[in-house]
């Protein structure tokens, strides 16, 4: 029998996940502005060490202790390498079309949480994911110049990332079956140290105070979106969080319009339309599900 925490836990989940997404939107237009002069790799490499200093923290109240300790070792590698692809790759490339090519990482999630951890993917999830993924390219497609789009190396690059950040989020979620968010997102943060301390401090630029303060900002934001994230998905299929991750690129592109002034256009605002519009389905289903459970 499911206690009244278990339940109230399972209709927040979705919700959480939509908060995670929104804050993951804000951490991106903070560390766009960061990367206006300080290398990629840099602003991630400080990102995962502020949240590695949070989890040290942490650990002086919260008894942190790892179970699964393998799939804990896997997601921290996916992740962290998932990272590092991701800032290689809108190194090389224009930052909409490395974006997209991140943003198929849930159809990969989807297929790994298919084959691996046995999770049944309904025809209606299929057609929300389906519905997000296709507004997601809408929107980058909206907003990168006619013509860009070619499968190169560095594309390849990006695609890796995709299929990296889809095989750490399937992972998150069996292993949130048996350790805790903080567990998780200590070993995310120390793989993704490890991944980006070499390029990081090879070629550290030094921060003035106010790229301190964005770099502190982009490291808190991640920190309470990933512990958002890694909490939901103990409750929330794959398939569904995937869905509900889509937010993100539309929460993105509408704080750039609103904070830096970015122009949209109006096949970006359809994507938009179209991926606000499976997140809706996306939350919808998880919401119908975990309360018939």
């Amino acid at each position: 029998m499911f206690t009244a925490t278990r339940l109230d836990a399972d209709r927040r989940a979705p919700w959480l996940l939509v908060a995670a997404a929104l804050l993951f939107a804000a951490m991106a237009l903070v560390a766009k502005r960061a990367s206006a002069r300080l290398p990629g790799t840099e602003v991630a490499f400080v990102r995962f060490a502020v949240g590695l200093a949070a989890c040290g923290i942490a650990s002086r109240r919260i008894r942190l202790q790892a179970r699964n300790r393998l799939g804990l070792a896997m997601r921290g590698a996916f992740g962290g390498a998932a990272v590092l692809l991701y800032f290689l790759a809108i190194a090389h490339l224009p930052v909409g079309i490395a974006t997209l090519l991140n943003y198929t990482a849930p159809v990969f999630a989807t297929l790994y949480a298919a084959r691996f951890l046995g999770e049944a993917v309904g025809r209606a999830t299929i057609a929300a994911l389906g519905l997000t993924t296709v507004g997601v390219t809408l929107v980058i497609a909206g907003t990168v110049p006619a013509g860009s789009f070619t499968l190169g190396i560095w594309q390849l690059v990006g695609v890796g990332s995709a299929m990296l950040s889809g095989a750490a989020v399937a992972t998150i979620r069996e292993v949130r079956k048996t350790d805790g968010s903080w567990e998780i997102f200590t070993a995310f943060c120390a793989m993704g140290c490890l991944f980006t301390a070499p390029g990081a401090l090879l070629g550290w630029v030094r921060p003035g105070a106010g790229e301190w303060a964005a770099l502190l900002a982009v490291g808190l934001l991640s920190l309470v979106a990933q512990l958002l994230m890694t909490f939901s998905l103990r409750f929330v299929p794959v398939a569904v969080g995937g869905v509900i991750a889509q937010l993100t690129p539309a929460a993105a592109m509408a704080l750039g319009w609103i904070v830096l002034h970015e122009h949209i256009g109006g096949l970006a605002l359809g994507g938009a339309s179209l991926t606000l519009l499976g997140v809706s389905l996306g939350t919808a289903l998880a919401a119908r599900a975990n309360a018939s459970r």
